[in-house]
């Protein structure tokens, strides 16, 4: 085959190349920026090579001339096209600067001028001194002599080519996660026609042919690649950043080696987002205190993080999802932490306020109950071992309500609320049971044991001095005290109304005494 012919089909395929990704691209720029240049770079590409098509193949001087003309349209918006792509373009940062971007427009000007000045080459010669005809080939082929202007032209393409490729390799450099594939990508397809442009201004090509068409169709055949396998000017890659940025729990994707592709803002407070080793170590391996994150399989658990600069415990929900892609590849796992910390505070404050006595901070009578139901049935479950219960009932106490008030009868009970967890154990219960009487559950307490302990309470009521307005009350309490063991083989409720019925007793015997009952005991039923 002739090269000459050969060499006219691939310029003609590059056209159609120009052709299909120019439409594929415009339909859609609407939303996007950056593909709004790139359909804007991509008809400038295909007028280049439809006119250049059109001058091989072409017979007369005024045709070839007019399709150089027409080249030049193309050609000259490319390098303008590709600036504003590489400013634009910037998937790390999707808020772009407007007003730069409002500024580099201005460039426009630049193929406008230069158009002119081609277009008019037959009134001043700047650009090219003579044009003629070369018919040795089998196709006709210009015969040029360059001009000063010819110089100026390439210089300025030459120039504002390598400032958005060395934009474009700033942004690959500065890259982070996923993003880097892109960029590079978009590197590399500056390079054919960069290339090819230096070799035409060489004059190395045989016949002095334009290979431009066919190096800016090679670049479009990878962009069109990296459109369709690295998602490269899609608006949702180039809005994910937003999007991200927009979620207040912390997210980050590692990939299946646990290497961070991606996170946002808020999980720069989990780890040092400046460090140079974050995208290519193990994430665990970097930050060990992130290390309870990994040690789940669940999708979802909780866990507790420290805080790498306040050493401030947190507490998070995770949830763990799985990214594929469209070949129902793994390419890493999304995780998602949200933060409980406060929630936890929260609901344990509710819940303290749900099982306390709002008058002496004591547990209440439904959590008392509630707790001693399931030590008992612990100890059923075991077989052995025993509990103490002591109740507690303040001797004449409606007397002081009636004399000083009911405010009085409040501030003794929340001195008494004081009083008796301190002359107890820390692992005692201790309850408001109703109105002003108290109970206690002991863990682990013979009987022996609980009434050393309910005497001691006793005396220690009997001598505090209890005062409301200068004046000196005396309070004193009456005691019954019982013990469950399931080795007795009677139900902790009945041991609860041992409890009741000693205290019984102790008032019938005069009050401000402690009277223990035990299981074998007769039991008489308490009204007071």
């Amino acid at each position: 085959m002739d090269i000459m012919i050969l060499f006219k089909s691939l310029i003609f395929f590059s056209v159609f190349v120009s052709m299909f990704l120019f439409g594929y691209v415009y339909n859609r720029k609407v939303n996007s920026l950056s593909l709004r240049f790139l359909s804007g770079f991509l008809l400038a590409n295909l007028i280049y090579a439809s006119s250049y098509f059109f001058e091989i193949s072409s017979d007369s001087l005024t045709q070839i001339k007019l399709a150089l003309n027409f080249e030049y349209l193309g050609i000259l918006f490319i390098p303008m096209f590709w600036v504003l792509i590489a400013w634009a373009y910037h998937p790390d940062n999707p808020v772009y600067n407007e007003k730069l971007l409002k500024k580099l427009r201005i460039l426009y000007i630049i193929p406008i001028i230069l158009n002119i000045l081609v277009w008019t080459n037959d009134l001043h010669h700047w650009v090219y001194v003579h044009i003629g005809l070369n018919t040795d080939q089998s196709i006709f082929l210009l015969n040029v002599d360059r001009g000063p202007g010819f110089w100026v032209i390439n210089g300025i393409i030459i120039v504002l080519f390598c400032v958005g490729s060395i934009r474009m390799i700033s942004n690959l450099v500065k890259s982070n996660g996923n993003h880097r594939k892109q960029y590079l990508l978009l590197t590399l397809a500056a390079t054919p026609p960069f290339l090819s442009y230096i070799l035409i201004l060489r004059q190395v090509i045989p016949y002095n042919l334009d290979i431009n068409p066919i190096a800016f169709a090679l670049s479009c055949i990878l962009l069109f690649w990296g459109m369709y396998n690295l998602q490269l000017f899609n608006i949702l890659p180039i809005a994910h950043k937003l999007v991200i940025e927009a979620i207040r729990d912390i997210m980050i994707v590692l990939n299946p080696k646990g290497c961070l592709i991606e996170y946002n803002i808020p999980a720069t407070e989990l780890f040092d987002n400046d460090n140079p080793d974050l995208f290519r170590t193990p994430l665990k391996d970097l930050y060990p205190h992130l290390s309870p994150l990994f040690c789940n399989s669940s999708d979802s658990y909780e866990i507790d993080l420290t805080m790498p600069n306040s050493e401030e415990i947190r507490t998070y929900s995770i949830y763990i999802t799985p990214v594929i892609d469209r070949k129902n590849r793994l390419r890493g796992n999304l995780y998602l932490l949200h933060e409980l910390t406060e929630m936890k505070k929260y609901l344990k404050e509710l819940e303290y306020l749900a099982a306390s006595d709002g008058l002496t901070n004591l547990l209440n009578h439904r959590e008392f109950m509630k707790m001693a139901t399931m030590e008992a049935q612990r100890l059923e479950e075991k077989g052995f071992g025993q509990f103490s219960l002591i109740m507690i009932d303040l001797d004449k106490f409606k007397m002081i309500n009636d004399e000083y008030g009911h405010s009085a009868g409040d501030k003794v009970l929340q001195q008494l609320g004081l009083l008796i967890p301190q002359q107890l154990r820390p692992t005692d219960i201790c309850a408001r049971y109703g109105g002003e009487e108290f109970i206690l559950l002991l863990y682990d307490t013979s009987l022996e044991q609980a009434t050393f302990y309910a005497e001691k309470l006793r005396l220690a009521i009997e001598k505090t001095d209890f005062t409301y307005n200068g004046n000196k009350l005396n309070i004193t309490g009456s005691f019954g005290v019982s013990t469950f063991s399931p080795e007795q083989n009677v139900s902790w409720e009945i041991t609860l109304n041992h409890a009741d019925s000693g205290l019984y007793m102790a008032k019938k015997a005069g009050r401000n005494v402690v009277h223990p009952i035990r299981s074998t005991d007769i039991v008489v039923n308490s009204d007071f």
